[in-house]
């Protein structure tokens, strides 16, 4: 089944414009599960309700707040809050280009594949060989489902993905976590560290690692749906610390081990 454009809008950079969809390229595989009453197995939901009385309060009688102060907050108003959304517009302004380097992993955030609209496939593929040749993103905004958006447009492959990008006041700065002098690696610990990454090295192939947690929880939902019983998955006992130059050596004798195997 071919995929579903999520939204359409146009890259513009001066006086041009390129016609895009964005497709998500990321899938939630979180196990959800209904909530039952243990008693008789009726489904039971949730509810907004009064602290002091416990009754259920209707949507239109609730109001946001935002404290100020040990007792005192600040009550917004729905027609308040719904004149700060920005009004929709198709347009994807593209702000400047960067050096892709520019950019480190904490600043992006959901990528997005953007595919040639209707009749923009030239400029579509002709823009993407720009920024791989030149090595470039371009930094962009744009406002989607009411909200705006900061992100950075790649090209991967000949085709280009556009990154939503975290703002400045959500990324933590990296002072206070630099190692003190005093724990600068010994030459022997350099050296099995080296040795530990040459061991192991290899391409990426992420099909090699799988979210064991929910795979379990699936065996077992399979399991109970049969009406038979699993064994727990025991957890392995922790083995004592020693030197950072002894677990070096040990996981460097792991790697070889399972190598020969």
């Amino acid at each position: 089944m071919a995929a579903r454009a999520i939204w359409k809008g146009e890259l513009q950079f001066g006086k041009h414009n390129v016609g895009v969809k964005f497709y998500s390229a990321i899938e939630d595989r979180s196990v959800h599960f209904h909530l039952l009453h243990e008693k008789d197995g009726a489904p039971v939901e949730q509810h907004i309700v009064r602290k002091d009385t416990g009754k259920d309060v209707p949507k239109e009688q609730m109001r946001k707040a935002f404290a100020v102060g040990p007792n005192t907050a600040v009550i917004l108003q729905p027609e308040e809050l719904a004149e700060l959304i920005p009004p929709e517009s198709r347009e994807i302004e593209l702000l400047r280009f960067v050096p892709a380097s520019a950019i480190d992993d904490q600043w992006y955030e959901r990528p997005y594949y953007l595919g040639p609209d209707d009749g923009h496939a030239d400029d579509y593929f002709a823009f993407g060989e720009a920024l791989a040749r030149q090595e470039a993103i371009g930094i962009a905004r744009w406002v989607m489902r009411k909200k705006r958006y900061l992100g950075a447009v790649s090209a991967v492959d000949g085709y280009l993905v556009m990154t939503t990008l975290r703002r400045a006041e959500q990324v933590v700065s990296f002072s206070g976590v630099e190692p003190a002098k005093s724990a600068t690696p010994q030459a022997n610990e350099l050296k099995l560290a080296e040795q530990l990454v040459k061991s192991i090295e290899a391409d990426f192939d992420p099909q090699q690692w799988h979210n064991e947690y929910r795979e379990r929880l699936y065996k077992l939902i399979e399991a109970k749906a049969r009406g038979e019983k699993i064994k727990p998955v025991r957890v392995p006992k922790k083995r004592a610390e020693g030197s950072l130059a002894d677990s070096l050596k040990a996981s460097l004798a792991a790697a070889r081990e399972k190598k020969v195997a």
